[in-house]
């Protein structure tokens, strides 16, 4: 399990629109440090590294950009109980239903800290937010999570074994049916806002040169998931593709690699094998 990095930011945004706290056009002003319960108060990416701020940013933009005061205010807003109530719909510190042992990870939250022996704040919520806190999922769930996302909110169990056939491959024998888990309800207009800012995120955004030449449209969001503060994060990095037709889902997670963006080379690696593996077939 890993931390999920930037990459829960998608389940703050569908938290946000779906309780009609933000609408696809709303804009947070970016003000480089969240100062609604102190005045040093957790810090934009963006201003920490470059002093640097985002501006005024609407869910997409904020998607694209990562802007970590865009998700404080909205996860502040929807508050823990609505974050945990749409990370489990997504699956993630749920069982996927793989037919192998796993590890189902934890969502952070109040709970889950005082199991700990420690103490949870309120401002612990916007941690949670952006996807650091306690919550640790795994690479699998990161991926059934984003197939659920841009499916339209469909959560179907993994599964590894296909069909089974004859000795002599005459007759099939089994066929897996899609089992459906749960359902999110999405909006199209919410929908289509997260999804575009995934969108922008792969096209115009950190990732773009990595999908540039590829046959598919694609959408991505990196993330980096902090450990601590001696070693280098952890790199993690989510994409789709055909953006509009989405056939493939990727959760790549790479231990002490720094930033996601890294990881974008690696997956345009495999959706180029795979659409050009499934021209051939």
């Amino acid at each position: 399990t890993s931390l999920p990095g930037s990459t829960f930011k998608m389940v703050t945004a569908v938290a946000g629109l779906e309780s009609g706290i933000i609408e696809p056009d709303t804009e947070i002003m970016d003000t480089g440090v969240y100062t609604y319960y102190q005045d040093d108060g957790p810090q934009c990416w963006y201003w920490r590294q470059y002093r640097r701020k985002h501006g005024l940013v609407n869910v997409s933009e904020a998607l694209e950009v990562s802007c970590n005061v865009f998700f404080f205010d909205v996860g502040r807003r929807v508050g823990i109980q609505g974050l945990q109530e749409f990370a489990a719909k997504f699956g993630l510190g749920e069982p996927t239903g793989i037919e192998l042992y796993e590890e189902t990870g934890v969502m952070a939250g109040p709970e889950y800290t005082q199991s700990m022996g420690q103490t949870w704040y309120e401002g612990s919520t916007l941690s949670v937010a952006i996807g650091q806190e306690s919550s640790q999922f795994t690479p699998l769930q990161l991926a059934n999570y984003i197939a659920t996302l841009v499916n339209g909110g469909d959560r179907y169990s993994t599964h590894i074994l296909q069909s089974v056939k004859s000795s002599d491959f005459s007759e099939v024998v089994y066929e897996y049916e899609p089992q459906l888990l749960d359902s999110v309800d999405i909006d199209e207009e919410n929908l289509e806002a997260v999804k575009y800012g995934m969108y922008l995120m792969a096209n115009e955004g950190s990732v773009k040169n990595a999908f540039a030449d590829l046959p598919v449209e694609v959408g991505a969001k990196t993330g980096s998931a902090q450990v601590n503060a001696e070693t280098e994060s952890n790199a993690v990095f989510v994409c789709f593709a055909p953006y509009d037709d989405p056939q493939i889902a990727i959760s790549l997670v790479v231990e002490k690699g720094g930033s996601g963006s890294t990881l974008a080379s690696i997956a345009a690696d495999i959706l180029r094998y795979y659409f050009s593996a499934e021209e051939s077939r």
